[in-house]
C-alpha cells in the first residue's frame, strides 16, 4: 500500500452457525446461516467495490466464512471468536505491520452497505484535520458502533459491546483522539430481530426468495 491515506477494513465474523442466536425463534439454525453467508458477501462485495480500500481483513472463527473471504480476495484470518475486542486487535496488529494509515471496522451484518457509505467514512477522516488523528464512528440501533475508523490506527482501544458508541468516544476524548459522528443508513441499518427482517423489504432491499418468504410473513 503506498496510497496517501491507506485504509485496511477489518470485518468481523462469527461462524455462521453459532451467530444472530436472537433469531432462533424465527429462524432454524439452517436458515440463520445462510442469513449471516448472504449479508457478510453483501459487505465484502461493498467494500471490495468502494474506492480507497486497499485490502480487507476478515476476522472469523468459521471456516466457510473464511474460505468465502479468500474466494473474493480478502486476507483470512482465524480467530477464536470469543472476544470480538481481542479479536480486533489481533487484526489492528496486523494491519499496522501493513503500514495501514486508517483501519475502518465492518460488522458483517449490514445488508443495506454500499460502496458510497463506505467512501463517504472514509472521505470524513480524510478531511479531518486534527493533529492527534480522528475517530470516526457510526451508532448502532441498540447504542452499539456499527462502523469504527481510526486514524491513525493504533492510538485508542476497540470497547466493542453494550453501550459501545458512548465508549468508543470517550476512549477517543482520552487518547486525544477528535471523535466524529457518522450518521449514514447503510452502517445503522442492521439485523438482530425478527422485526429487522421485516425492515429488509420495507426499504426495499432486494433479498433471497426464502428470506422474502420469511420477511413478509
Amino acid at each position: 500500500m503506498d496510497s496517501q491515506h491507506s485504509c485496511i477494513a477489518l470485518v468481523p465474523a462469527r461462524d455462521f452457525r453459532t451467530g444472530k442466536s436472537r433469531l432462533a425463534g424465527t429462524l432454524n439454525d439452517d436458515a440463520r446461516c445462510e442469513l449471516g453467508k448472504w449479508m457478510f458477501e453483501r459487505v465484502l462485495d461493498a467494500a471490495a467495490a468502494a474506492s480507497g480500500i486497499d485490502t480487507i481483513s476478515v476476522l472469523s472463527d468459521g471456516d466457510l466464512a473464511l474460505s468465502l473471504a479468500e474466494s473474493k480476495g480478502a486476507v483470512a484470518h482465524k480467530c477464536p471468536g470469543i472476544d470480538l475486542n481481542a479479536d480486533l486487535e489481533a487484526g489492528r496488529k496486523w494491519a499496522v505491520e501493513k503500514n495501514a494509515e486508517m483501519i475502518l471496522v465492518i460488522p458483517a451484518d449490514l445488508p443495506a452497505l454500499a460502496p458510497s457509505d463506505i467512501e463517504a467514512i472514509l472521505d470524513l477522516a480524510t478531511r479531518n484535520t486534527n493533529p492527534g488523528g480522528c475517530s470516526v464512528i457510526t451508532p448502532s440501533p441498540d447504542g452499539g458502533t456499527n462502523g469504527l475508523l481510526l486514524r491513525p490506527p493504533g492510538e485508542m482501544p476497540f470497547v466493542f459491546g453494550p453501550n459501545s458508541f458512548a465508549r468508543h468516544r470517550s476512549a477517543a476524548i482520552d487518547n486525544s483522539i477528535q471523535p466524529v459522528l457518522f450518521e449514514n443508513p447503510g452502517f445503522y441499518f442492521d439485523i438482530d430481530t425478527a422485526s429487522d427482517l421485516v425492515l429488509l423489504a420495507e426499504r426495499g432491499i432486494e433479498v433471497p426468495e426464502w428470506l422474502s418468504a420469511i420477511s413478509h410473513a
